[in-house]
């Protein structure tokens, strides 16, 4: 088994598809592409973390770059902190919402956004190439910094749009063991927020208490215990810290599309402009920027796609609908604890209404998602849909097609070999049709 390699970093199961030697070659050759210097290297709660934690270590020393150990922290952490003084990039240890036998390695470079595309191109070269070892005299030295999380809550309460006072809250935090155990309490305990936490460890297995991606199917446990807690509503991470999804307050499951929607209201609703999601975001949130006549743009999937068209088209708000919010006055990057300032903002400034009648004054569309395994590269599929669907809408990450009050997305994945199929729709019909296109055009390729 081989790991997912891209110029984004390196992902697979610790043991099997990502072995320790992975790793040093990756890590190393990502220090010759920042040079030597400081590189800031932060991790999940994944078992295999510590031992992929020296393996980066270990290969950026060789290079001459001195680690810069951040310990357990959020995604959004990292990026933070490379964007301090004296450092040259960052490495998160974390393979997101994948089980806890994955582990990833995301590269950010200097300005505290993922590598961007001549970075990526450049590590791919280097990955090929012949690397040249420090020596004794220049081998790279570890350090522990402390405190990251706390400085990153700083800068949250700094955040020009924040309520920070306001009418009692109390919170769920569903943490599935990750990274946002000790932060979200923190942020809550500042905001003075009412909380409890559930799924707050790993089990003893090395695996999550929950499904790691924090989607509607997942979350059974937060719903149960916003409705016990009487809580106004309820929060879910991913394993890292980055992604954020919404239970109301009678334990409804919002889902990850309505963070980003809610963020991009509220921010607009205090700081009028363009906002930036990718093409496989929800309408909500083209809803959410025409309530407050601004427009709203569309990027590739991918957090620096995102960030890069927000930058071109002037946008401050925007994320990604897996529940990714970037607020980049703050920083280019998804943030839950950004998140879950617009959710508790909203409600402070709205002392009246409730996550549930927010998310009913908008339309009801209908998201499917499903994803296949892709075992013939996706050309040849993307050759017979185009037979079947005709000239897409948008070629720039996949297939877009725009459909009658909603649209469809097929895309190959950029971290698991599968093919993905997102639609949404206020009429379902325009969605199964689509779909029965899709399985017929993947079952003939299959078959070829």
């Amino acid at each position: 088994m081989k790991p997912i390699i891209s110029g984004s970093g390196i992902r697979g199961i610790f043991g099997a598809s990502l072995t320790i030697a992975d790793v040093v070659e990756f890590a190393s050759s990502f220090g010759l592409l920042v040079g030597r210097g400081s590189v800031v290297v932060g991790r999940d709660t994944r078992r295999s973390g510590p031992a992929v934690e020296a393996a980066v270590s270990a290969g950026l020393m060789s290079v001459g770059c001195d680690p810069v150990l951040l310990g357990i922290v959020p995604t959004p952490t990292v990026q933070l902190e490379t964007m301090g003084e004296g450092i040259c990039g960052g490495i998160a240890i974390t393979s997101s919402h994948n089980p806890g036998e994955w582990n990833a390695l995301k590269l950010i470079g200097a300005d505290g956004v993922f590598l961007r595309s001549a970075d990526r191109n450049r590590l791919m070269q280097l990955l090929g190439s012949v690397r040249k070892q420090a020596d004794y005299k220049g081998v790279g030295l570890p350090r522990e910094l402390s405190g990251s999380m706390e400085r990153h809550i700083e800068g949250l309460l700094s955040v020009p749009w924040l309520i920070p006072e306001g009418r009692p809250l109390k919170a769920v935090l569903d943490v599935t063991g990750g990274a946002a155990a000790s932060f979200a309490p923190m942020l809550m305990e500042r905001l003075g927020v009412n909380y409890t936490v559930i799924n707050p460890d790993m089990t003893p297995s090395g695996d999550f208490p929950r499904v790691a991606e924090p989607v509607v199917e997942s979350l059974s446990d937060l719903s149960r215990a916003v409705i016990d807690e009487n809580a106004d509503l309820g929060f879910a991470f991913d394993p890292d810290g980055d992604r954020l999804a919404l239970v109301d307050e009678s334990g409804r499951i919002i889902g990850e599309d309505y963070t980003v929607a809610l963020a991009i209201d509220f921010v607009l609703s205090v700081r009028p402009g363009p906002a930036v999601v990718n093409l496989s975001t929800s309408r909500l949130a083209e809803d959410a920027a025409v309530k407050h006549g601004c427009r709203l743009y569309r990027s590739p999937v991918g957090e620096v796609n995102v960030v890069e068209e927000m930058e071109k088209r002037g946008a401050i708000t925007g994320g990604e609908g897996n529940g990714g919010v970037i607020d980049r006055v703050f920083h280019a990057g998804r943030d839950s604890g950004i998140a879950m300032l617009c959710a508790i903002s909203f409600l402070r400034d709205n002392p009246g209404s409730s996550i549930g009648s927010w998310a009913d004054s908008y339309p009801s569309y209908t998201m499917f998602k499903k994803k296949l395994p892709l075992r013939t590269g996706f050309e040849p599929l993307a050759s017979r849909l185009l037979e079947e669907y005709g000239t897409p809408d948008d070629t720039r990450d996949g297939l877009w097609y725009c459909r009658h009050s909603g649209w469809m997305h097929i895309r190959p994945s950029g971290t698991e070999p599968v093919v993905r199929f997102i639609a949404e729709n206020i009429d379902n019909s325009y969605i199964e049709e689509d779909f029965r296109i899709f399985r017929e055009a993947m079952e003939s390729v299959c078959v070829e």
